[in-house]
C-alpha cells in the first residue's frame, strides 16, 4: 500500500470512532506485575478521594461502579488507614496503598468504564474478601463481551497485580472474587487499587495522520512543479 493510501485509510477508519478504529481480530493477555501490561500511563486512578464510597466514582478518565453494596471494611470505609484502631500491617492489603474500591454481593463484579475511548492495556491491584484470591475478570467493547479469564493470587492481604492487553481495545473490565478457582458465579467480594490504563491510537493521532496526508500532497506538488 501506498503512503498516502495508507494515510488515507488510517483517516478513515478514525473517523468511525475511537472503538471502531482499532483492529478486531487480537485476543486479549492476561499478564501479571506492575509494568507488565501498561508501560506508558494515560489514565490513572487510586481512589484517595472517594471517602464516601460513592459509586459511580470517576477519576483519571475513568468510572468506576458496582452491581453490588459498598464494602464499608467494618465501618472504616474502603480504606483501613482511616481507622484508628488499626495498627501498622493490618491494612486490607500489602498491594494497596491506601483507599481503594470494593464491592460485595451475589455475582457482584466492580467496573471500570473508559467511555468512548478503548483502553490497548490497563493494571490493578486486586484483592479479595475471602482468605484466598480468585478472580475473574471480563473485557467488554461495545456492549460485546470480547475477553474472559481467571487468576489465583495466593493469600487475601497480600494481593498482587493483574495486567490485561488487547491490542484490539476494551472500553469496560468487570472484576469478580469467588470463593475457589473454580467459580464462575456465586457470591463474589473484589477489591482493586492503582488502576492505570494506555490507549492506542493516541490522543492526536487523527492530526498526525492529516498532517501526514498534507505533507504527501505538498511533495507531489513540488514534484510536479519541478518536472
Amino acid at each position: 500500500m501506498k503512503t498516502n493510501d495508507f494515510l488515507r485509510a488510517a483517516v478513515a477508519a478514525l473517523a468511525l470512532g475511537p472503538l471502531a478504529a482499532l483492529s478486531s481480530g487480537a485476543a486479549v493477555v492476561q499478564t501479571l506485575g506492575i509494568g507488565s501490561a501498561v508501560t506508558a500511563v494515560q489514565f490513572s486512578a487510586d481512589f484517595s478521594a472517594n471517602t464516601t464510597l460513592a459509586s459511580p466514582y470517576s477519576e483519571g478518565g475513568l468510572v468506576f461502579s458496582h452491581t453490588g453494596f459498598a464494602d464499608d471494611n467494618g465501618g472504616c470505609g474502603y480504606a483501613g488507614e482511616f481507622c484508628v484502631d488499626l495498627g501498622a500491617g493490618e491494612k486490607y492489603s500489602e498491594a494497596f496503598d491506601g483507599n481503594y474500591f470494593a464491592t460485595a454481593g451475589q455475582n457482584a463484579y466492580l467496573r471500570i468504564s473508559s467511555g468512548d475511548t478503548a483502553l490497548t492495556a490497563i493494571e490493578f491491584a486486586a484483592d479479595s474478601g475471602y482468605a484466598s484470591i480468585h478472580l475473574l475478570w471480563e473485557t467488554w467493547l461495545g456492549g460485546t463481551r470480547t475477553g474472559q479469564g481467571k487468576v489465583s493470587l495466593g493469600a487475601s492481604g497480600v494481593g498482587g497485580v493483574v495486567g490485561l492487553r488487547d491490542t484490539a481495545g476494551f472500553n469496560e473490565v468487570r472484576v469478580y472474587a469467588f470463593d475457589s478457582a473454580s467459580d464462575n458465579s456465586g457470591y463474589s467480594a473484589a477489591a482493586i487499587d492503582s488502576v492505570r490504563g494506555f490507549a492506542v491510537p493516541l490522543p492526536g493521532t487523527l492530526a498526525l495522520a492529516l498532517g501526514g496526508l498534507g505533507l504527501v500532497a505538498g511533495l507531489r506538488r513540488r514534484e510536479s512543479s519541478a518536472a
